[in-house]
């Protein structure tokens, strides 16, 4: 359990983390790319932060759950600290992403950029502060045999 804990953990991270920077990376190369959850009427940017969206949130529900499932399995109760070295990159590309939505073209779609960025950063909060409590709940401990 100890195992799949933590490498679910490092996964909903990494999800979090690579669906950020592949978006800046669209949208910096300016590539196409094909939307999971189609929405008629939305253009490209709506569509393409709209489904970063989704796939953010239901990574950050995925840390979620993993944590509550952990802290059924071990009833510890850890003081978690927060890492903020971690969160340099969710910011700094959530920088860029309040850039993109300022600089839309109509005002629904700065508002759905706007809105998608806080969820992206909210939900890579999330995932961090998730895996650290998963990575506390666990440490290495050398007379751990699980």
């Amino acid at each position: 359990m100890k195992n799949a804990a933590k490498g679910l953990a490092v996964f909903a991270n990494l999800c979090t983390y690579g669906v950020g920077i592949a978006v800046l990376l669209i949208k910096l190369l300016k590539k196409d790319f094909v939307a999971p959850f189609i929405i008629s009427g939305f253009n490209y940017n709506e569509s393409l932060f709209f489904n970063m969206a989704l796939f953010c949130l239901g990574a950050a529900l995925l840390g979620v759950v993993l944590t509550m499932l952990v802290s059924e399995y071990k009833s510890d109760t850890v003081t978690v600290e927060y890492p903020i070295v971690w969160a340099i990159v969710p910011v700094a590309i959530s920088l860029f992403y309040i850039y993109f939505g300022i600089t839309g073209d109509a005002p629904r779609e700065i508002a759905i950029i706007i809105v998608s960025t806080v969820i992206y950063l909210a939900a890579s909060l999330v995932n961090i502060y998730t895996g650290t409590k998963v990575f506390t709940l666990f440490a290495n401990n050398k007379s751990d045999d699980e």
